[in-house]
């Protein structure tokens, strides 16, 4: 959602722009990243984007991508010095050509979006890694706390008479009652992860589900955000397509059969799968309950809690990894 705001975006003099107006792109749970969509004085839209995260990788790899004619992949607009990004203080801003178009999460894919979804993946795990590029991870995992520390730590703030729990009630309510849920993945993700083979590693979006993907006036799909860029087994990108994310708009087989047939052949190793939807699933709930305890706000609350249940709820990401995992299991098993 875009509103007005007293808060200006960063200077655009690196890249020889001027800003004549600007709103703020709201909603998004990355509490250390602020959009922008800017137009300038030439009445051309950009989407300005200032993080304190490492987003250097990613926005080298979509530099790169678009220099060698690869299509479907929203890069950056180099400073005047050539350089994808410019520091701001503790802060790194990119530009990028805004996408006018529809937001894939809401509106889905049709048949010939979903394969050219599956195309531009493609592309992106078949090019080669920038040169000077390093990433700053080099897994599905996004975070530097294991995920039984980040689990444990809730526990202690959420502990029944705790001070926590008397503030954020509703959190530390669906806490309790889907602990043993996650238990059971964080559990799954370390047997896993002790039976796993040697594989190759390539350029990864990191975060490819619907809500990283804009549809244009032509209907062509465009990745947007690599924030989340790595060098990974491949299916750190296609788990959030197999499992889909969004659980207002499940995947169905079609579309998965349209995005390989864009994708072209490839050989996916299910227990990869399996591991890494865990530790995805673990990763956004764990995020998502810091954000709901962590809100300046009730409508930062209310938004951040909706995002939990979502989660949590019987088509959210938790419950998919579980299906897969049931499916894949003889007898049919949940963790």
């Amino acid at each position: 959602m875009l509103v007005e705001t007293s808060a200006a975006p960063p200077p655009l003099a690196p890249w020889g722009l001027r800003a004549a107006s600007a709103l703020l792109v709201v909603g998004g749970l990355d509490p250390d990243a602020r959009l922008w969509q800017v137009v300038d004085d030439e009445g051309r839209t950009w989407a300005v984007k200032s993080s304190r995260r490492d987003v250097r990788f990613g926005a080298l790899l979509a530099l790169d991508l678009a220099r060698g004619g690869d299509l479907g992949v929203a890069a950056p607009l180099p400073t005047l010095q050539g350089d994808a990004w410019h520091r701001d203080g503790d802060r790194l801003v990119t530009v990028t050509a805004w996408v006018d178009g529809d937001d894939a999460a809401e509106d889905g894919l049709d048949p010939e979006g979903w394969r050219l979804l599956g195309a531009t993946v493609r592309a992106v795990h078949e090019h080669r890694v920038p040169v000077g590029a390093h990433a700053p991870r080099r897994g599905i995992k996004r975070v530097g706390r294991r995920a039984l520390v980040r689990l444990r730590d809730l526990d202690q703030r959420l502990r029944p008479g705790g001070d926590e729990a008397e503030r954020v009630p509703e959190l530390a309510s669906r806490w309790h009652e889907h602990r043993r849920r996650l238990a059971a993945l964080h559990d799954l993700g370390r047997e896993l992860k002790a039976t796993r083979t040697p594989t190759a590693r390539v350029p990864c979006h990191g975060d490819p589900h619907l809500g990283n993907v804009v549809v244009d006036r032509t209907g062509r799909p465009w990745l947007v955000d690599l924030d989340e860029a790595t060098v990974a087994p491949r299916e750190v990108d296609l788990v959030l397509v197999e499992l889909g994310v969004l659980p207002h708009l499940p995947i169905t087989d079609d579309d998965l059969a349209r995005f390989h047939e864009g994708y072209g052949p490839t050989r996916l190793d299910e227990a990869r799968l399996l591991r890494f939807g865990s530790v995805r699933a673990l990763e956004d709930v764990t995020a998502t309950a810091d954000a709901v305890a962590g809100a300046h706000s009730p409508t930062e609350a209310h938004d951040a809690l909706a995002a939990l249940d979502d989660l949590l709820g019987p088509k959210g990401l938790v419950a998919l990894v579980e299906g897969r995992v049931a499916r894949a299991r003889p007898g049919g098993h949940r963790p």
